[in-house]
């Protein structure tokens, strides 16, 4: 039997015994764990924005907060203001958890509030008198039973709540949307930089020129940032699944944006979507992904663009007399503007009126709180800042240097005007220059934001600048926060005093400095805009903290009126005396005569002035009051007191107002025999009354 040969042994080490020797462990050093390599962000794979962990909390969060704040029935509304201006008895924080109505916002509590509630009440109709001519909800953002709810989500929680979670969805809505979308926009601009475009959203959205505005702007901001990231992903799509995704996106956000139809705030900020988008695709120049699938993008804009049509062919048909009526009134009307009247305050004041004014206290010449409210600007520096980085380097940000012309090209418009056909020709004539600042001023935080990215970029490439340079930037930036400081003591008429602005002054000259290569730190970015937004976070307390409807629909002359309606819904309702009254009759559904009319209701007014002869008055958006006037011969009165309201005074029980339906009627005042000699009283509340007519 053969055996297997074996290979031959291994020689053995010198030194070593041949000897079989016990197995023993051997010790190794321990293998250090490598460290993470950090990769530059120009260096990671093109993302458009980047849905990592964080990205994905932070909309988790804000999603979440948004459901638990409507479900808890929480808004921000000034309606608590009710408790004081038609005090009932009751408790003056009635619906009030924490901070300070304020009555300046009298379009939310007065105006856009009762109309909310007359349109719930009313079952969402698509005409209703109390609002105005015509079809007011279908052009304005009034919640209704009509597809054009599908484009207005902020109203979609009045369909599938109750009235006081659905009120709290959309002040929530407006809310959350701009901060996600905003969000989102910086994280693409910004190339995915998570702590910048977080802090940027918050800037944002907490700027007063947004929160005095009650948050409505975040309105048409929200849908354009839509428009804008949709496009970005269908321009470098590289999939059919991100290309239709995308594409109904965008035709829905076009949608939205176009139907928000206030052009004064769309036009402006619609120029500043494409300066991004241009210098978006101008940055991030990448042919291949740009013109790869180029059949599909255009295919994909083509039907979403043809779905868009569609929608605004059926809509314009349906609002084309509502259009009408709205476009050829005397107030709003055909804007034709031409620019050139300058700032409310000017163009530093929000260095200053975050610290030193309130609704209260403001310089008389600023008009008021809410219009003299803009953004933190540090464009002047920055400026000065993009000429040296090109004069060093010859190279720039393309959407750095695009924001900037932007931003001279309004600066222009408001303090210096367009001839009168190069405003037409940009449309801006359709923009006053006191709307174009809101534009203007989102335009310079957005590039405060940009530029924040591009000096961290810089950082991480340690690029150089020379010293002579960097001190005459120094220089500019404290130069320019003396001007400030002196412009501001000079425009407010004396309101301000020199002693009150030295802290204003030092806290944004040091961040002013920080943004010049003077200074170079690790993070100095965040610490820029990490300061501004604690500086804006006290915008928390502009709005109060509230719950549910309850200053309204508890008041007593609310619950009265309300239950009278109910059992006579087809009557008419007219108010003689407060405004306040009127506003209070509008949200309980009552169909009168006065309040606030989104546009002119024209049938009323025929049978008050046949002959038209007062049109001009009552042809414009206006706060509508009533008032007595018995000179036995019926005749009606109407004038102007101001530009957004107008004065019917005539006869309670003249004909005209049995003609118009008008069977019940509220007077703030006990009326003389004369007013009321065709009434019954029905009820007194306090000092108002309630009568209503016999011959019905």
């Amino acid at each position: 039997m053969s055996k297997k040969r074996k290979g031959p042994n291994p020689a053995p080490i010198a030194g070593q015994s041949t000897k079989s020797q016990p197995v023993t462990s051997v010790s190794t050093p321990p293998v250090a764990t490598p460290k993470p390599v950090v990769v530059a962000e120009e260096d990671r794979p093109f993302e458009i924005i980047r849905f990592d962990k964080r990205v994905k909390l932070f909309l988790g969060i804000s999603v979440g907060l948004f459901l638990l704040l409507t479900l808890a029935k929480i808004n921000y509304s000034s309606i608590a203001i009710w408790n004081q201006v038609l005090p009932d008895g009751s408790d003056a924080k009635r619906g009030l958890i924490s901070g300070t109505p304020r009555q300046i916002r009298m379009d939310d509590w007065a105006g856009a509030t009762p109309m909310l509630l007359s349109q719930v009440n009313n079952d969402f109709p698509l005409q209703n008198q109390s609002l105005g001519g015509e079809k007011p909800p279908l052009v304005t953002s009034i919640p209704t039973h009509h597809y054009i709810t599908l484009i207005r989500p902020e109203n979609w929680g009045f369909h599938l709540f109750d009235v006081e979670r659905g009120y709290a969805w959309r002040w929530n809505f407006f809310i959350f949307a701009g901060l996600i979308t905003w969000f989102l926009a910086f994280l693409a601009l910004t190339r995915n930089q998570f702590w910048l475009s977080a802090a940027g959203a918050v800037w944002l959205v907490l700027s007063p020129g947004v929160a005095w505005w009650s948050f409505v702007n975040l309105g048409w901001m929200y849908s354009g940032l839509l428009i804008l990231i949709s496009s970005l992903y269908i321009f470098y799509a590289q999939s059919i699944r991100t290309l239709a995704i995308n594409g109904i996106l965008f035709g829905w956000a076009l949608l939205a944006f176009a139907l928000f139809l206030y052009p004064p705030y769309q036009v402006p900020f619609g120029y500043m979507l494409i300066v991004l988008l241009i210098g978006f695709v101008w940055r991030y120049y990448q042919p291949e992904r740009l013109f790869g699938n180029l059949w599909p993008k255009l295919i994909t804009f083509a039907v979403a663009l043809a779905g868009v049509g569609l929608f605004l062919y059926f809509y314009y048909n349906e609002a084309k007399p509502t259009i009408d009526i709205l476009s050829n009134t005397a107030y709003p009307g055909r804007r034709s503007e031409s620019g050139g009247t300058g700032f409310v305050a000017n163009w530093f004041s929000e260095y200053f009126s975050g610290w030193l004014l309130d609704d209260q206290h403001f310089p008389a010449s600023w008009m008021n709180i809410c219009e003299l409210s803009h953004f933190i600007t540090f464009t002047p520096v920055i400026a000065a800042c993009a000429a040296a980085f090109f004069y060093t380097e010859k190279k720039i940000n393309p959407t750095i240097l695009l924001l900037l012309v932007y931003i001279l090209v309004l600066y222009i418009w408001i303090e210096m005007g367009f001839p009168e056909f190069l405003a037409k020709a940009t449309l801006l004539n359709v923009s006053p220059t006191r709307r174009t600042q809101v534009p203007f001023g989102i335009a310079n935080v957005v590039l405060a934001v940009l530029y924040m990215a591009y000096i961290h970029r810089r950082a991480q490439q340690n690029a150089a600048i020379p010293g002579a340079v960097k001190t005459i930037l120094m220089v500019w930036a404290v130069g320019f926060m003396i001007y400030a400081a002196w412009l501001n003591v000079s425009d407010s008429g004396g309101y301000y005093k020199a002693h009150q602005l030295f802290l204003p002054t030092v806290f944004f000259m040091a961040l002013n400095l920080l943004l010049t290569p003077a200074f170079t730190f690790k993070g100095k970015e965040l610490v820029v805009v990490g300061a501004v937004v604690l500086y804006t976070l006290p915008s928390l307390k502009i709005n109060p903290f509230a719950i549910g409807l309850s200053p309204i629909t508890d008041h007593v002359l609310y619950k009265t009126v309300n239950e009278i309606r109910k059992q006579d819904p087809k009557a008419r309702w007219a108010v003689f005396g407060s405004q306040y009254i009127t506003y209070m009759v509008t949200a309980t559904g009552a169909n009168q005569l006065s309040g606030m009319k989104y546009m002119p209701d024209f049938k009323t007014m025929r049978v008050l002035d046949p002959k038209a002869k007062r049109d001009s008055v009552y042809n414009r958006f206006a706060h509508v009051v009533y008032s007595s006037y018995v000179d036995g011969r019926d005749s009606v009165i109407i004038f102007n007191p101001y530009q957004d309201a107008y004065t019917v005074a005539m006869d309670p029980c003249s004909p005209k107002l049995k003609q118009l339906n008008a069977k019940y009627f509220v007077f703030d005042h006990a009326p003389q025999p004369a007013e009321i000699r065709c009434m019954t009283q029905i009820t007194k509340l306090g000092t108002l009354e309630i009568y209503k007519r016999n011959d019905f």
